[in-house]
Formats: structure tokens, C-alpha cells, sequence
């Protein structure tokens, strides 16, 4: 079964709760804050509250181990959807990503 996206999920929320057509505009006066970029430190700062590893992160963020490692390392950046999640994360624990 295929995951729907962040981005795909608001726009299904927003519908259920009548919006016909949803800009981001539309969905930012809803509260859904941006996000920024975030340092490798602050990334890696991030998994190390949460108590886990890079592979436990990844599995959480659905990327690979690698690809925490070189966030990490300041070799990758996280674009839209993984700086979302990090946020998620960050703000909320990881234990919201739970299925």
C-alpha cells in the first residue's frame, strides 16, 4: 500500500473540512506553520532526543540510514516534506509517526 504524502494528506483534510480548493496560503491562515532549514547539528540533535539511531530516524522518516547520515554530516539537506517531518518531530516526538 503506497503512503500518501504530507502534502496529499492536507489537502485531503482540508477537503473533508470543505475547502474546495486549497492553496498553501489558504492552508498557512489554518495555522500549518513554515518550515526552515535546519543545520546538520540541529538535525542530528533532533534524533539524539529522541533516543534513537540513525536507522531507527531513518525508518521513521522512511529514507535511508545513509541519508540521515549525510544530513548529518552536512553532505545532504532535507527539502519540504523530510524539513516537515523533522519539524513534526521535533515539536511533537517521533512517536507521532507511529502507524
Amino acid at each position: 500500500m503506497k503512503q500518501k504524502s504530507l502534502s496529499q494528506a492536507l489537502i485531503e483534510t482540508a477537503k473533508d473540512f470543505g475547502f474546495s480548493k486549497t492553496t498553501i496560503d489558504q492552508l498557512e491562515s489554518l495555522g500549518i506553520a513554515k518550515v526552515s532549514d535546519l543545520s546538520p547539528k540541529e538535525i542530528k540533535q533532533i534524533r539524539q532526543r529522541m533516543n534513537v539511531s540513525q536507522g531507527v530516524f531513518a525508518a521513521f522518516m522512511n529514507v535511508a540510514t545513509s541519508t540521515i547520515h549525510k544530513w548529518e554530516q552536512g553532505s545532504a539537506r532535507p527539502q519540504r516534506s523530510a524539513l516537515r517531518l523533522l519539524s513534526i518531530i521535533d515539536s511533537r516526538g517521533i512517536e507521532v509517526l507511529r502507524g
